[in-house]
């Protein structure tokens, strides 16, 4: 009997913890059902902490904070907050996405970790968190990436004009001799008084997708396509940066108009607020493609490390990543990024970055699926991928270079 005794001792012993663990887990570590999940848990607070130096500051210096939820949730959102001591600076509705953004001033009292707790029994299909940027996702500087996918000559490749390409950048200089001949909508979500950053970016990500230069070094690959550009940046603290508010409104704009197929050069924080409206977008057919940003760390970051966009990233014309860009498992496809000739307002320079190879993958997208769902394009992207680095998909490199068999 006293074996026994000590037995059933030791058996409880080992699974008391085991279940302290997991209750704690429950209560702790696990989300609402239906929550956004990030690629990557254990860079979550790293990222954070990351994203808390590059937000919205209001008075005081203080942090600004978004929820982005259905509408239908907003009181419930905003009744607890404020009774736990937060003050609803503004709102905006993203109708498309029937989603709604409310942002709050937390007023040194409440933080996030409590805020979150009070909306995953308030509203729990409500997401806070920071309010952060997200920057332009181009790194610092031959005409070589359109052979390189397949397309040796561009300008004799022309895709059917009902395909529109949906781009959220800054702006987009429609005067630039080549897109003079590209049928582009040209919209703006920012606010009345904000400044917009330099047209370089959105021109030179606009051009390698649909410029029409004579055959010329600034044509783009799926030329005969239109594009629909949504300026969503603005110039704060000196810095181009576009806030969820402004990408959410952009994302928003574009499905309005039934544009499913979205570039989006830019990277930034994980964030759970961004990930519900990418989440919302997805479930509204949205095809997003973006650059996996240009840290040079094992990094997923917003929006390509979000399960339903593609993540893209850059080589040069040895078939090298781009040592600046981020890698992971999250990558998907490769494409030319690294010494590209790109436009300017003066023409054309050398540049690289993540930000050049993701609108190659998206005008190739657009030539192999124009209308298909986002299964439907991962998987002829990757059908007509050339596998680099490890055999299979690797962190480096994903599927490989995305390589279409000419026109």
């Amino acid at each position: 009997m006293r074996v026994i005794a000590v037995l059933l001792i030791v058996l409880l012993g080992l699974a008391l913890p085991a279940a302290v663990a997991a209750q704690t887990t429950g209560q702790q570590g696990s989300r609402p059902q239906g929550e956004p999940t990030p690629r990557d848990d254990g860079a979550w607070e790293e990222s954070r902490r990351a994203a808390s130096t590059d937000a919205h500051r209001i008075a005081g210096n203080r942090l600004e904070y978004i929820v982005i939820g259905p509408p239908g949730q907003s009181n419930a959102v905003i009744q607890a907050l404020t009774a736990a001591g937060a003050e609803l600076r503004r709102t905006r509705d993203y109708p498309t996405l029937n989603r709604r953004g409310l942002f709050f001033d937390f007023r040194n009292r409440l933080q996030l970790a409590e805020a979150e707790r009070i909306l995953a029994q308030a509203a729990p299909q409500s997401f806070v968190d920071i309010h952060a940027f997200y920057r332009f996702a181009q790194g610092s500087p031959r005409i070589y990436a359109p052979e390189m996918v397949g397309v040796a000559s561009p300008g004799l490749c022309r895709i059917s004009g009902s395909v529109t390409l949906g781009l959220i950048d800054g702006p987009v200089d429609t005067s630039h001799p080549a897109l003079q001949a590209v049928q582009i909508t040209n919209e703006s979500v920012l606010n009345r008084g904000e400044r917009p950053p330099a047209a370089d970016h959105g021109t030179a990500i606009a051009i390698l997708m649909a410029g029409q230069d004579g055959g010329g070094p600034l044509t783009g690959l799926a030329g005969g396509a239109r594009l629909h550009a949504i300026s969503a940046f603005s110039r704060n603290a000196g810095r181009e940066a576009g806030d969820i508010e402004r990408i959410a409104a952009a994302i928003d704009r574009l499905l309005s108009r039934n544009v499913r197929l979205i570039n989006m050069s830019f990277a930034g924080p994980q964030n759970r607020a961004m990930a519900a409206v990418l989440e919302a977008a997805a479930g509204r057919g949205a095809v997003m493609i973006a650059a996996a940003g240009n840290n040079g760390r094992d990094l997923a970051s917003y929006p390509a490390g979000y399960p339903d966009v593609i993540a893209v990233t850059a080589i040069d014309a040895g078939y090298r990543r781009y040592r600046r860009a981020n890698f992971g498992t999250h990558i998907e496809f490769a494409a030319p990024g690294v010494d590209l000739f790109v436009a300017t307002r003066r023409g054309g320079s050398y540049a690289s970055g993540t930000s050049y190879a993701a609108p190659i993958v998206t005008a190739l997208a657009a030539r192999l699926a124009p209308s298909a769902s986002v299964q439907t394009v991962r998987s002829r992207l990757r059908a007509a991928s050339v596998d680099l680095g490890s055999p299979g998909r690797d962190a480096e490199f994903g599927w490989g270079l995305v390589r279409v068999p000419g026109c």
